[in-house]
């Protein structure tokens, strides 16, 4: 129970750092392409991740050899891409409400992939989750289909769905026991890899400002590497179902944030929509068991096959 209390706090650190991204990514995009936005945060993440390995002795690049990671980075990359073009041209705060519905995938995911019980209170928890998506992203006015925050909504809509596969993809791979430091710079790094074609296929231009550079250094530092290793580390005890519904933390952080500082208004349906939201979320999560705990931390360097290598790159039994 001890070590299910610490991944929950380590969670919730992670949904509040992650939280000030929606809002830091907002006021970042007016002068970073959003491209070059999603390459910048997942290089520099990706440098301090390795950077941390190296000072602990841990490097290794086995990690890169892994088709699994090189997936990861992708998915992780096409979803940061989507996020940043629809953040443009939809608010912050709807944005981490948007891709917190991930929620629901996630559970189907679960169920689909590793097990997880099929019951009522999930059926109902996604179907909740998506109206309040309706409702948040149209007002339940058909004539906002064809508005450009429309098209931002549905970004940053997209973007949330596909994670929920990243989601479904770390939670294998944490399974199959490793270091979880090593898999989490392993993925970030590769996402910036993957960032790059982007980049170069639309001549991407190098920001100018230095606000712009500024917002870069503080979403590639702080809500980047960080809250990503504490919640790859977490899925040792729990279930990315319930991970889901805490991580919604970081959507108050965002809603708050951006009333304060980007003045986004809470009106009837963004209030009505995040609710839903959220009543989605719990009632997808309760009753939810936590996840049997591996007999190796994810935070300690452990095989995650019985092979290990000689010196000279030869493999053993």
């Amino acid at each position: 129970m001890a070590s299910r209390r610490r991944d929950v706090a380590l969670i919730l650190l992670a949904s509040v750092l992650w939280g000030t991204s929606f809002p830091g990514s907002k006021l970042t995009v007016d002068t970073v392409d959003p491209l070059f936005l999603t390459f910048a945060r997942m290089a520099l993440g990706a440098s301090l991740g390795l950077l941390v390995l190296a000072a602990m002795g841990r490097l290794d690049r086995r990690i890169f050899r892994e088709p699994i990671v090189w997936i990861l980075g992708a998915v992780n990359a096409i979803g940061f891409d989507l996020q940043n073009e629809g953040i443009l041209l939809t608010t912050a705060s709807k944005t981490a409400l948007l891709v917190n519905v991930n929620i629901v995938f996630i559970a189907i995911l679960m169920v689909l992939f590793f097990g997880e019980t099929v019951s009522r209170e999930k059926v109902a928890g996604i179907l909740i989750g998506l109206f309040g998506v309706v409702v948040l992203a149209t007002k339940l006015d058909p004539a906002s289909l064809g508005g450009g925050q429309f098209v931002g909504d549905l970004l940053v809509f997209l973007a949330g769905f596909i994670w929920a596969f990243y989601v479904a993809g770390v939670k294998w791979r944490v399974d199959r026991g490793g270091d979880s430091i090593a898999l989490t710079a392993g993925i970030l790094a590769t996402s910036a890899v993957v960032a790059t074609v982007p980049l170069l296929a639309f001549s991407t231009p190098i920001p100018r400002s230095e606000t712009g550079w500024l917002g870069i250094v503080y979403l590639g530092l702080v809500p980047t590497f960080g809250p990503l290793m504490l919640y790859v580390a977490s899925m040792r005890t729990i279930s990315p179902t319930i991970s889901a519904l805490l991580i919604l933390l970081e959507v108050v952080v965002a809603a708050i944030l951006s009333f304060l500082f980007l003045h986004d208004a809470l009106d009837g349906f963004t209030l009505a929509g995040g609710g839903l939201i959220l009543l989605g979320a719990y009632v997808v999560t309760r009753g939810e068991k936590p996840s049997r705990e591996p007999a190796a931390g994810g935070l300690t360097r452990v095989s995650a096959d019985p092979a290990e290598f000689e010196p000279d790159g030869m493999m053993r039994r």
